[in-house]
This record gives structure tokens, C-alpha cells and sequence, in this order.
């Protein structure tokens, strides 16, 4: 998201779904498939690289002059809190209007696809995925911050891949989302966020419903037991969620309160030997703030590992 883009090429938006399949869109692992085969091909569907883009489809959301439009606006409409911490929106944003131009284009592109993360975020998770598998590392997959539940589905189709690492544990991969958009940030106490929110107000494909998330798990054969949604704001859902002990937690909360409370809560889950993912903190958003505060104020040591130029992720000490 925002001002780098993926090499990934674009997804085409696959036509509204009904309630469920009348059959899965992709077919079940076979007995004689590996299981690079068969995440490839999960990979495959959630991408979207099958489809064909349609004509029009590819039209810019934004030009330049709107961009400096839409900043100018933020200008105004944050004017107090700007001028109370002594900086602008360009200096907040960390971008040119040609810069937020491409990045809101990208993101209205991508939002045609399962999730707009780049191939080597994709290989992180799986690769952070098959190491707690392969260790028996207790516990579920959370990600909070699903959207189209993209990468959800690539951790649930991991049981499927890695069967026998599976064997004994009845894991459940929690999908932890509003799917009503990005909640609103205060200025006063997060104006980065803020700022952030109201240029990308004008992407309504950001918001996303329960409906057609659970329709992809089930379009590829992985809407089961194992599966579980957890459906509102974070500091509503988060706290008393019954998830158990984590092996692997993703987060993807855009915003630095969002963030503090997906670690508040679901950190201290997560087992010794586990990993979690945070996908916004390279982002001009308060979520690096969030991480950093959190880590410091638990005496957290643990190496923060780049995975590109957004994600990070952390190892709990054994």
C-alpha cells in the first residue's frame, strides 16, 4: 500500500459472488500434488493471475492535479492539529501528488484481487507459516485486518499443504476484520492517521463485507470448522476472543490505535517460537509507532526482521 507498488501485474474484478459455490472454484489438494503445487495454485486464485483484466477496468482512479486537490483539502479540513504540531500534510504523507496519485491507483487496481499483498510478503507468511507447522508450535493462525481475507486463505490452505505436521492439532485460522471500512482516526492524538484516512476515503473498494470473504474460502474448498470469523472492531472483538494460544499472527490494522490494540491483545497468546507479522509499519502512519512503543514498553528484544519495503516480523523468544 501507499507509495511503492508490488512487481506484481494487476487482478481483474471477478463478478459479485453468490451467498456460497454451488461447488469449490478450485479443486482439493490431490493425493499425488506437493504441496508447492497446491499453495501455488492457491496462490494462483488468490492473485487472481487467471483472470483477464476487462476493458475499463484499468482506468486511473486519480490524476496529479486531484492529488493536490485531495492535499490541499486535508490541508484545511486538519488545519489546528497541523499547526499545533508544527508540520504539514505533504510532510506527514511522505509523498509527492504524483506519488499519492500512483499509490491510490494501485490500490484501486489491486482491490479487485483476494489481497493487495506483493509476492514476497506471500512467501514470508507461508514460509513463517510451515516453520511453526514444521516445529509444533502450538496453536491457531490469526490475521487481524483480513480485508478480502487473501492471505487468511493462504494460511488455511497451509493445513491443507503440510497435513502431517498438522496431525494431533486441530488448528483454526481466526479472520478478524470490521468489514466496514478503516474506523476513523482522531487527530489529536493520531493526525498521521487521520490525514491518511481522508485521502483514501475516495477508494470504496477498501470497504469490504463478510459475505464475500467467506464466499472466496468457500469458492476454493476451504470455508470449514477450522475457520472462524471474528467480526467488528478490533478493541471490540479482539480482547475476549476465544482463539487460545497463537502460533502465527498477522496484523494489518493500518493505524497506530488499531495496531496497540491487536498487540495488546493478542501478543501475550501468542506461543513461544511463534511469529508475528505487522504489514503496515513501513507506512506514513502512526503503525510503526505502535510497534515501536509496544516492543519498549515489554522489553521486547526480539530481532524486528524486514520482509520488504512495508512488513515486518518478530520471533517470541523460546
Amino acid at each position: 500500500m501507499m507509495f511503492d507498488e508490488p512487481a506484481h501485474a494487476a487482478c481483474a474484478r471477478p463478478p459479485d459472488p453468490p451467498a456460497r459455490p454451488s461447488s469449490p472454484t478450485l479443486a482439493a489438494r490431490g493425493p499425488d500434488e506437493s504441496a508447492a503445487d497446491y499453495l501455488g495454485r492457491v496462490r494462483h486464485y488468490v492473485r487472481g493471475s487467471g483472470r483477464r483484466e476487462p476493458a475499463g477496468t484499468g482506468a486511473r482512479l486519480v490524476d496529479e492535479a486531484r492529488c493536490r486537490a485531495l492535499l490541499h483539502d486535508a490541508s484545511a479540513e486538519f488545519a489546528p492539529w497541523l499547526a499545533q504540531a508544527g508540520t504539514s500534510v505533504e510532510a506527514l504523507v511522505r509523498g509527492t501528488p504524483a506519488q499519492l496519485a500512483a499509490a491510490l491507483n494501485h490500490m484501486q487496481r489491486e482491490a479487485s484481487c483476494l489481497t493487495m499483498s506483493s509476492d514476497t510478503v506471500i512467501d514470508n507468511v507461508l514460509a513463517l507459516a510451515h516453520d511453526v507447522l514444521a516445529r509444533g508450535v502450538p496453536g491457531d493462525f490469526i490475521e487481524a485486518g483480513a480485508w478480502r481475507g487473501g492471505v487468511a486463505l493462504l494460511m488455511r490452505a497451509t493445513f491443507e499443504a503440510w497435513p502431517d505436521a498438522c496431525a494431533g492439532r486441530r488448528r483454526r485460522v481466526w479472520v478478524a476484520d470490521s468489514f466496514a471500512g478503516l474506523p476513523r482516526p482522531d487527530p489529536a492524538s493520531d493526525l498521521a492517521d487521520a490525514v491518511m484516512h481522508h485521502l483514501m476515503a475516495s477508494i470504496d473498494s477498501l470497504r469490504v463485507d463478510r459475505r464475500g470473504v467467506e464466499h472466496a474460502f468457500a469458492a476454493a474448498g476451504l470455508l470449514d470448522e477450522q475457520v472462524r470469523f471474528l467480526e467488528g472492531w478490533f478493541a471490540d472483538t479482539l480482547p475476549g476472543a476465544p482463539t487460545g494460544p497463537l502460533a502465527l499472527a498477522r496484523l494489518d490494522g493500518d493505524w497506530h490505535e488499531s495496531t496497540m490494540t491487536a498487540l495488546e491483545a493478542l501478543y501475550p497468546r501468542l506461543s513461544p517460537g511463534g511469529h508475528l507479522i505487522v504489514d503496515d509499519y513501513g507506512l506514513p502512519t502512526g503503525c510503526a509507532r505502535a510497534v515501536d512503543t509496544f516492543r519498549r514498553t515489554h522489553g521486547i528484544e526480539a530481532p524486528l526482521r524486514r520482509v520488504d519495503h512495508q512488513a515486518v516480523y518478530w520471533s517470541k523468544p523460546i
